[in-house]
């Protein structure tokens, strides 16, 4: 399985993690990292991800999530000109932003699901045609690793 985190995933991992909904988006983020260096699934990255990673303002933040980011990839999709295109495309048929238009073509293009912390992406990628899965950390850490039938069972007193 291959995995596109969209920026705010790379990011989630130096937020504040008093705010519970960071706390659990963070720790998803590590478990599904965490997979991909016991090679059970591949993080794809993009260069639309190096652009938006560039631009994080501050220094050490920006080295962190790049380091992080280079640690993980398996692989980069280029901005070519299909990629634009189908970004374009995207654009006009949803309330999606531009970057994050970039960030889906470049998932659909190499990845099975694109993980986002962003809401408003998530349901925006929601009410349009895509092709591939869009969900939160949480969400996919859960149907993919979390929860078993058997688990219920085991927990019964």
């Amino acid at each position: 399985m291959k995995v596109y985190f969209d920026n705010c995933c790379y990011n989630r991992l130096f937020d504040d993690r008093s705010n519970i909904k960071n706390y659990l988006e963070r720790e998803a983020v590590l478990i599904v990292m965490q997979k991909a260096f016991e090679n059970e699934l591949e993080i794809v990255g993009s260069d639309i991800l190096e652009i938006e990673m560039s631009k994080i303002k501050n220094d050490v933040k920006r080295n962190d999530v790049e380091g992080v980011y280079h640690a993980l990839i398996s692989g980069s999709v280029k901005a070519d000109p299909e990629v634009k295109e189908r970004a374009v495309q995207i654009g006009q048929i949803s309330n999606i932003r531009n970057f994050d238009c970039l960030h889906l073509t470049s998932a659909e293009m190499s990845a099975d699901v694109l993980l986002t912390t962003d809401v408003k992406f998530l349901k925006g990628c929601r009410k349009i045609d895509v092709k591939v899965e869009v969900k939160n950390p949480v969400e996919f850490v859960m149907e993919v690793f979390g929860y078993d039938e058997t688990d219920n069972e085991n927990s019964k007193g």
